[in-house]
């Protein structure tokens, strides 16, 4: 569609079509599936800009690249980025006991000690960092010492201010608690934050296992390969169709043959994508097949 201004139309029209426009470059560049609340968002952003300079703001942002300031502005106000620490705990159960046992013991094996998790549409960070929480048990558990392996836990997400709250590693404070469901016997990962007595900052420990950058699961590379287990959980709900399709190759291209996909509980990927899904518990996995690309 056009951002060409259309000649004398109605302030609901104007408004109406430059909200077609800025959905469609939202598909277009980040995948975003329509839906009503996406539709509100994006109705209110448009009503916020001068009426007469909708159509050049929208020729102009489509001039830079995606990962330009203002529009990651944009895509941080029209997404949602509710999560929490140990969320949909049967999957991290199945992650814990089976998968990153499996995983540390094939590293031992192969005398490879080197670790490489990817979590993808990580929001604020909570999900990376209790991934990485999990593997320090389960070395713990196998009697290895963390600093003999190198672990990598990458977190990304498509919003740099999410990506920023991650890097900081603070938490809790007003609203959704980041610690709501946070099992006690993970308390001693968080300690108290010095600036506000209701926020706690992330062990020092598990956080030299992760970092953060900002990434877009419609890119055409990852950011990063060789990975042995990816997440992806509670990601796909925000994609269209096409989107789907391009994550899922992007994520089978990070991961190397044989590593483990962890999607979100109501997420199923196509018979033929390259990945063989099993059921451990209640949990779903799906597994890498054949070679790395």
């Amino acid at each position: 569609m056009s951002a060409s201004s259309p000649p004398a139309a109605s302030y609901y029209d104007v408004r109406l079509e430059a909200g077609e426009c800025l959905l469609d470059d939202l598909r277009q560049r980040c995948g975003l599936k329509r839906d009503d609340l996406l539709e509100r968002k994006v109705a209110g952003l448009i009503r916020q800009r001068p009426q007469a300079t909708l159509f050049s703001w929208l020729d102009d942002l489509r001039d830079r690249p995606a990962n330009q300031a203002e529009w990651l502005a944009i895509v941080d106000a029209v997404t949602i980025h509710e999560t929490y620490f140990f969320r949909d705990p049967n999957q991290l159960e199945v992650l814990r006991q089976v998968l990153l046992p499996e995983q540390i013991a094939a590293c031992i094996a192969a005398d490879q000690r080197r670790i490489t998790v990817w979590s993808a549409g990580c929001a604020s960070g909570e999900e990376a960092y209790s991934v990485a929480i999990l593997l320090l048990e389960a070395l713990g558990d196998a009697g290895e010492n963390p600093s003999d392996w190198h672990l990598d836990v990458l977190g990304t997400d498509v919003s740099a201010v999410m990506v920023d709250v991650a890097r900081a590693a603070v938490y809790g404070g007003p609203g959704l608690d980041s610690f709501r469901q946070l099992p006690p016997e993970h308390g001693s990962s968080f300690v108290p934050d010095r600036a506000s007595k209701k926020r706690r900052g992330v062990h020092r420990d598990v956080r030299a296992l992760v970092r953060f950058e900002q990434h877009n699961l419609v890119d055409s590379l990852p950011p990063v390969t060789a990975v042995d287990i990816a997440l992806c959980r509670n990601v796909f709900i925000y994609l269209d169709g096409s989107a789907q399709e391009r994550a899922v190759g992007l994520l089978r291209t990070a991961l190397r043959p044989g590593g483990d996909l962890l999607l979100g509980v109501t997420d199923r990927l196509p018979v033929g994508c390259g990945f063989e899904r099993s059921a451990t518990g209640t949990a779903v996995i799906y597994r890498k097949q054949g070679g790395s690309t």
